[in-house]
């Protein structure tokens, strides 16, 4: 069976007396996609998460968004999950993001962005990160590599010289050794304006921001 009739098939079990529709709503750089599911019976929309189980696993999904919304933290909430097949049904954020907020309207950076720091700081101080990965030393090298593979060799297309190299080396050695002296800390590792959504208690979409694509968080340097 296709995923698409799988999902279908889902979505009727948990709406066997309604005619919902479903839509995309995005995909992101993975392999998951996200579909907006309109129930039909004047309830408001909800985002089924499609993620095949050979490829993605929903359960750090699950895990990070039961303790981001413990700490207060405005995210989807997991309403239904198939693990088995990876779907989970959540509630919905919205379809505005900070990026497309802030490009129609850039007056709205200082409340949005007030908002998205007092959710970070949040963050930090109530979400427990007990148990998630450790963000220490061979997994933040490694994104620091990331500036002399991609950003000077591939996209300046420039050569270090050796002393240059070693430089570089030096810095980030310095870098680690702050990074992993500091308190440790829930870190979200992809907290950016496509990744919040401006949300409003009115519209039924709870306080900003809304915070999305969280399954990644680690507990790192604060």
């Amino acid at each position: 069976m296709t995923r698409s009739a799988l999902l279908d098939s889902w979505v009727r079990k948990l709406f066997p007396d309604c005619a919902p529709v479903i839509e995309p709503a995005s995909a992101d750089a993975s392999f998951r996609r996200y579909f907006r599911l309109r129930p039909g019976d004047g309830s408001p929309p909800l985002i089924i998460m499609d993620a095949p189980p050979d490829k993605e696993d929903c359960a750090p999904f699950i895990h990070v968004a039961s303790l981001l919304g413990a700490a207060g933290i405005n995210v989807p909430r997991v309403l239904r999950h198939d693990l088995e097949h990876g779907f989970l049904l959540l509630t919905d954020l919205g379809t505005q993001t900070y990026l497309a907020a802030l490009g129609s309207d850039p007056a709205l950076a200082q409340p949005l962005y007030r908002a998205a720091i007092i959710a970070l700081v949040r963050m930090q101080t109530h979400a427990v990160a007990d148990g998630l990965p450790e963000y220490g030393r061979e997994l933040l090298l490694r994104e620091m590599q990331l500036l002399p593979e991609w950003y000077i060799a591939r996209h300046r297309r420039f050569d270090l010289s050796p002393r240059q190299r070693n430089d570089l080396a030096a810095c980030f050695e310095t870098l680690l050794a702050n990074h992993l002296a500091q308190p440790r800390a829930l870190v979200h590792r992809d907290y950016h304006s496509r990744n919040l959504m401006v949300c409003s208690p009115a519209a039924g979409t709870g306080d900003n921001p809304g915070v999305l694509d969280f399954q990644d968080a680690v507990r790192g340097p604060l």
